[in-house]
C-alpha cells in the first residue's frame, strides 16, 4: 500500500492497514506510538467484505489505548444493526471505535430536516426524479446509533469546538455533516465507562477539499502521555501476516 506507506513514513508514524474488496480499499490506522496488537476481522461472517481493523497502542506513560477502526455498509441499516452487534460482541475491552458508520443520530436533525432527508429526492439522468423507495434504496433510519447511545458510548461530538464554515450545516441540524449529502456518517465513539476522555473543544470536521466523499473528522483524547520520546523513529515498511487474513501492511 504504497501510498500509505509514503504517508506514514512522511508523518513519522507506524501503521496497520486491513484489504477489504480490492487492494486499494480497507481500513487503516496511523500511530506516532508502538503498534503493539493488531488484527483484522470481517464483520458480520467471512461473506461480509468490510472488516474492522483492531489495534493496540502503547502509548509512553499511559498503557495501552485499544483502537478500532471500521467502515459499516452504505445502504442497508438491518446489516449495519449485524455488523455493530458483532463488533461489540468481540471488542477488546475500552476502546475507541471510530469510522465511517453510515449511520445518522436522531439528535442531530430536527423533525422537519430528517423529513427532508428521509424524503430526499434522487436525480438520475435515466429515470429523472425519484424517491429513495421507487429506486429501491432503503429509508434512511437511525437504529444503529441509538444502541450505540443505548450502550452508553460517548460521542466525540458532544464536545465539538470551532469548525470550518466550508463544511456547511444544513437548517434544522446542529452538527455538521461529514459526507456529501451533508449529512453526520462518520464518527469517533468511545466505550462505556472508558478510562481514555474526549478534551472538550477538540471535536471538529475539517473539509476534505474534494479529495474524498467524506470529510475529515478530529477529537483529542486525554491520556497520560509523561515519558513520551519526542524523538522522530526511524521507520522500515514490512508485510505483515497473521493467519488467513490479507492486506495487512506495517511500519515498523
Amino acid at each position: 500500500m504504497r501510498p500509505l506507506s509514503e504517508l506514514a513514513e512522511e508523518l513519522g508514524m507506524r501503521y496497520v492497514f486491513a484489504e477489504s474488496w480490492a487492494p486499494e480499499y480497507g481500513n487503516a490506522v496511523l500511530s506516532r506510538w508502538p503498534i503493539k496488537r493488531w488484527r483484522a476481522q470481517r464483520i458480520a461472517d467471512q461473506s461480509d467484505l468490510r472488516n474492522v481493523l483492531r489495534v493496540t497502542i502503547d502509548v509512553p506513560g499511559a498503557g495501552e489505548v485499544n483502537f478500532h477502526c471500521t467502515h459499516l455498509d452504505h445502504l442497508d441499516e438491518s446489516l449495519r444493526m449485524k455488523q455493530v452487534n458483532s463488533i461489540l460482541r468481540s471488542a477488546d475491552g475500552h476502546h475507541i471505535l471510530a469510522g465511517g458508520l453510515n449511520a445518522l443520530d436522531s439528535t442531530d436533525y430536527s423533525a422537519d430536516r430528517w423529513a427532508a432527508i428521509v424524503k430526499r429526492l434522487i436525480l438520475s439522468p435515466l429515470a429523472g426524479i425519484k424517491y429513495y423507495g421507487e429506486i429501491g434504496k432503503p429509508t434512511p433510519k437511525m437504529e444503529v446509533m441509538r444502541y450505540l447511545k443505548a450502550k452508553r458510548y460517548v460521542d466525540a461530538k458532544d464536545f465539538a469546538g470551532e469548525c470550518e464554515a466550508v463544511v456547511v450545516v444544513g437548517k434544522g441540524q446542529d452538527v455538521q455533516g461529514t459526507c456529501k449529502y451533508g449529512t453526520r456518517v462518520d464518527y469517533i465513539l468511545a466505550s462505556p465507562n472508558c478510562p481514555y476522555k474526549f478534551v472538550r473543544d477538540s471535536y471538529e470536521v475539517v473539509s476534505s477539499k474534494g479529495t474524498s466523499d467524506h470529510h475529515i473528522v478530529k477529537a483529542d483524547i486525554a491520556i497520560d502521555t509523561a515519558g513520551c520520546s519526542s524523538q522522530r523513529p526511524r521507520t522500515r515498511v514490512v508485510r505483515m501476516s497473521n493467519g488467513s487474513t490479507k492486506g495487512i501492511w506495517a511500519v515498523k
